[in-house]
C-alpha cells in the first residue's frame, strides 16, 4: 500500500490563495468606500457572499471574490461564477428586487472570453486596482 500524502494540497499555495483573496477583497472595500459606498459582509441568514453594496442608483450589487494565478484561473472563475449567480439569484428571491453581481478577481484573467462570458449572462467581471465596469 502506498502510504498517504498528508498535504494533497500544497500549503504555501493555500496561504498564497488566502492572501490574494484578502487582500483583493481589502482593496475593492477601499474602492467602493472611496466612491462613497459602504460595503458590507453578509448578516445571519444571508448567502455567504465577499461582499454586498447599494450602488448610488439603489441597485444592490453581490461580489464573490477570488483569488487568481494562471494555474487555477479556469477552475477559480468557474468556481467563482457559480457562486456570484446562486448569490444574486438567494438575494433577489429573498428581496424580491434587481440584485447586481460581480466576479471580482486578484487579477486579470489570462482568456479574455471570460469578460464576454460574465456579459452575456449579466455579471460583471473586474479586477483590482481599478476595478473597470463595477456599479457604483
Amino acid at each position: 500500500m502506498k502510504p498517504r500524502d498528508p498535504f494533497v494540497v500544497d500549503p504555501d499555495l493555500v496561504d498564497r490563495g488566502t492572501r490574494g483573496h484578502a487582500r483583493t477583497l481589502n482593496s475593492l472595500a477601499a474602492h467602493l468606500r472611496g466612491a462613497g459606498l459602504e460595503p458590507r459582509a453578509p448578516g445571519p441568514g444571508e448567502p455567504q457572499f465577499d461582499l454586498v453594496w447599494t450602488g448610488a442608483d439603489r441597485t444592490l450589487c453581490v461580489a464573490e471574490v477570488k483569488s487568481l494565478t494562471l494555474a487555477n484561473a479556469v477552475h477559480q472563475l468557474r468556481l467563482g461564477l457559480g457562486q456570484v449567480l446562486q448569490y444574486r439569484f438567494k438575494l433577489h428571491t429573498r428581496l424580491a428586487t434587481h440584485v447586481a453581481a460581480a466576479l471580482v478577481v486578484e487579477a486579470e484573467p489570462p482568456d479574455a472570453s471570460w469578460l464576454d462570458l460574465c456579459a452575456s449572462i449579466d455579471v460583471i467581471l473586474t479586477w483590482p486596482p481599478d476595478f473597470e465596469h463595477l456599479m457604483i
